[in-house]
């Protein structure tokens, strides 16, 4: 592992829970910032959801709580406690960036505003996750990603198909989060480029909401009332090329034939239908318009594919190097050599004995190769440490043990 680390030397502090402002400060801490996440004594309340999902969640086997704090240290204070409150201005006063997603009034109460702390600390970037944005009637409402993210642009009704019996589907809880969190994490960067011009900080925000809006925005747009484009995206508004079809082993498949009047023709000899291939309607996007066209070819294709398995039509549409793949289900990534090839996925062995795989995100740098996977801390695991760091006696910092100012575990 290389030594490089662009965000080398650069201060984040976090004051954040669950999964928004959390992940945006695993993307900051991979690329080598040090990041210093500040907790009280019963610490994040992401540390105790796994379990609703199966999963461990002691201090020191917390899989899911790992995967999206790692790389990073922390303290654990008692801000509505003087000292605690002191110890976290000691803090920001050191510090580059200071991000959370505590809400507005949250942070007016206790003078952690951006106003306020752009006076204290004209360096400092504030960077805020909020659920519906700073301005209009809900800018104070509390949100997840799965109302603010998903149920609010639209993606949970109208990727429903209504019959007697159907409700909306749900949203992939934590997507949003980790979308939002990597946008601000853009904005910070962005936010400590200009900095080195000019020293003086900024305040960046990203929202929920707004971010469920930007990923959802070729629907919404489309679904305007001068457009035409309806949802939900049904079997009989679809066009075959762009389709999932059940095949032979009862496992799924699905090609991206984007530009019909370009790529049908390569789907349609893969598939066995060489008079397809040109076509004067079945060749056009204007013939496959016509839902009685759709509806033939769909039918005739639902034949076909169920006539091979999903393996074999995937090497069929590989040998043709047309974009497809047979249709994944969540955890099958650990069978997947692509996952690991590129490190995505990696196992994780617990001093327990728990092994798990876990993921990491994407991003990658040839300079600075794969960051080493380094747990998530316990609650208050590296209190003490950074009390010191910032001039803190030991004397000192028993008594705000003592008071319960600051909290370290003990092991």
């Amino acid at each position: 592992m290389s030594n490089y680390k662009p965000l080398a030397g650069v201060k984040v502090i976090e004051l954040s829970f669950m999964m928004a402002g959390p992940s945006c400060c695993r993307y900051l801490a991979d690329w080598g910032a040090d990041v210093i996440k500040v907790e009280k004594k019963s610490g994040d309340t992401f540390r105790f959801y796994p379990p609703t999902m199966g999963m461990p969640a002691t201090q020191d086997c917390n899989p899911l709580y790992d995967d999206l704090n790692a790389g990073k240290r922390c303290i654990s204070l008692d801000i509505t406690k003087p000292e605690g409150m002191e110890a976290l201005h000691k803090l920001l006063a050191a510090a580059d960036v200071f991000v959370t997603n505590n809400r507005q009034k949250a942070l007016d109460k206790n003078g952690l505003d951006y106003n306020t702390l752009k006076e204290k600390y004209p360096g400092l970037i504030m960077a805020q996750i909020t659920s519906y944005g700073r301005k209009g009637p809900r800018c104070n409402d509390p949100g997840q990603d799965t109302i603010s993210f998903w149920v609010s642009s639209g993606f949970n009704a109208d990727m429903m198909i209504e019959t007697e019996n159907s409700y909306p589907v749900f949203g992939s809880n934590g997507t949003g989060d980790f979308i939002t969190g990597l946008g601000l994490a853009f904005a910070v960067v962005c936010a400590l480029y200009k900095k080195k011009e000019t020293g003086l900080g900024d305040y960046v925000e990203n929202s929920l909401y707004g971010m469920g809006l930007w990923c959802t925005s070729n629907y919404n747009i489309g679904c305007l009332p001068q457009y035409k484009w309806t949802m939900p995206r049904r079997r009989d508004t679809c066009t075959p090329g762009s389709a999932p079809f059940k095949c032979k082993d009862g496992n799924w498949i699905m090609c991206a034939v984007v530009n019909i009047e370009t790529q049908w023709a390569g789907f349609a000899n893969a598939i066995g239908k060489p008079e397809w291939a040109h076509h004067e309607i079945y060749g056009t996007t204007k013939g496959q318009s016509d839902f009685r066209v759709r509806a033939y070819l769909m039918k005739a294709c639902e034949e076909i594919f169920a006539s091979k398995t999903a393996a074999e039509w995937d090497k069929i549409f590989t040998d043709l190097d047309l974009t497809h793949d047979i249709m994944a289900h969540y955890g099958d990534f650990v069978k997947n050599e692509q996952a690991f090839a590129n490190e995505y996925a990696f196992d994780v062995t617990y001093p327990n004995g728990h092994k798990t795989t876990l993921i990491r995100p994407s991003m990658t740098s040839e300079k600075m190769g794969v960051p080493a996977f380094v747990r998530g801390p316990m609650t208050g695991e590296q209190t003490e440490t950074i009390l010191a760091e910032l001039g803190y006696s030991p004397k000192q910092i028993k008594e705000m043990e003592e008071t319960g100012a600051a909290y370290q575990i003990k092991n």
